[in-house]
């Protein structure tokens, strides 16, 4: 094999890494629930660190804090929310479909009942 070949094939195991990374869920998101056949619009800030995720997300009330964990693609985190004067668990497990594409279920607690959701990363605020 000439030296030339020999560069290529080393550049390119180098690159494969590098290339192979899972896509990153830092940044802002909105999220969109569906339980007990009602839609529910979210948003989210995440930042991940390791497999560690924190944030927090925001419906009709207050942002609330958010606690969970990243394995390659795949994501659970969850977080409370005030509802008819009680607090619910909401616990999300899903995965990046794409680099701007979350999907997943949902379970409400303690009311013991789940939904999906779907979640497009928004884009970048502009620097002005």
């Amino acid at each position: 094999m000439n030296k030339m070949k020999l560069l290529c094939s080393l550049i390119i195991l180098i690159a494969l890494p590098v290339l192979a990374e899972d896509p990153s869920i830092n940044g802002s998101w909105k999220l969109s629930l569906n339980v007990n056949g009602n839609t529910y619009p979210m948003s989210c800030t995440f930042k991940q660190e390791g497999d560690k995720l924190t944030g927090s997300c925001k419906g009709a009330e207050a942002a609330n804090e958010v606690k969970g964990e990243v394995q390659g693609q795949k994501l659970k985190w969850q977080h409370q929310v005030p509802y008819n004067g009680e607090m619910l668990t909401l616990t999300y497990s899903g995965s990046l479909a794409s680099a701007a594409e979350l999907k997943g279920t949902v379970d409400v607690q303690p009311q013991g009942i789940s939904g999906d959701f779907t979640g497009q990363r928004e884009a970048a605020a502009e620097v002005k």
